[in-house]
């Protein structure tokens, strides 16, 4: 390959939306087999791994998008530099590894940062058992966490804090309940997740289904 495949992975990244609707369902299996390769060898910036998954792609993608993709990627002879450096727009191939693998839309130059700063909160491996209605969020490795704020002691969460995820739709947005409840809000002197166990569950679901539902529709 001519091209440089970290390259071409971030370029992906950075239009997945639009391309992910152009690929076969066989190639998406295959793309992500592939990508798990790279993540599993990311330290050691696997060249076979990348190599294996932009050619997926390329191969995959109608001519004027792989033409499109190559153009991208066209910075110069590939070296095992690290791929975090190797960026398009901001975007890496980790963040290509996160779309495809994970569902996690927390990429590139402006969710990447929102991402790193909720996932730089406590937090605790998730497992099976865990309550549904908590937050669960994942990183570049994909690992599935759980933000410690939740709960009340060991194991056992806040009663409100699943009532207001509930509100929250945490199941299918886990990223916006959790910046909502650990970020700084006008409504109080603190963030949500710092009036846990203090006489505020009234406020809290009230200021969640205010969000949830500005308008008070049923």
């Amino acid at each position: 390959m001519r091209v440089n495949p970290f390259t071409v992975l971030a370029a992906a990244a950075a239009d997945w939306q639009r391309l992910s609707g152009l690929l076969e369902p066989g190639t998406r299996r295959t793309l992500s087999e592939r990508l798990s390769r790279l993540r599993a060898g990311a330290d050691a910036s696997d060249p076979a791994a990348v190599l294996a998954a932009a050619e997926t792609l390329l191969d995959a993608l109608p001519a004027d998008e792989s033409a499109r993709l190559r153009q991208h990627g066209d910075t110069g002879r590939f070296t095992a530099q690290p791929q975090a450096q190797q960026l398009y727009e901001g975007y890496a191939a980790a963040d290509l590894c996160m779309l495809v693998l994970d569902g996690n839309p927390m990429v590139g130059p402006v969710l990447g940062p929102v991402r790193e700063r909720l996932l730089s909160e406590p937090s605790t491996p998730w497992t099976e058992s865990a309550d549904p209605l908590l937050i669960v969020l994942s990183g570049p490795d994909g690992r599935r966490r759980l933000p410690l704020f939740q709960f009340e002691a060991g194991a056992m969460p806040w009663r409100i804090a699943l009532e207001v995820n509930s509100v929250l739709r945490a199941a299918t947005d886990p990223w916006g309940a959790a910046d909502w409840w650990l970020s700084r809000t006008t409504w109080w002197d603190g963030t949500p997740a710092s009036l846990l166990g203090r006489d505020r569950d009234v406020e809290l679901l009230g200021a969640a289904r205010e969000l949830a539902d500005p308008e008070g529709e049923e």
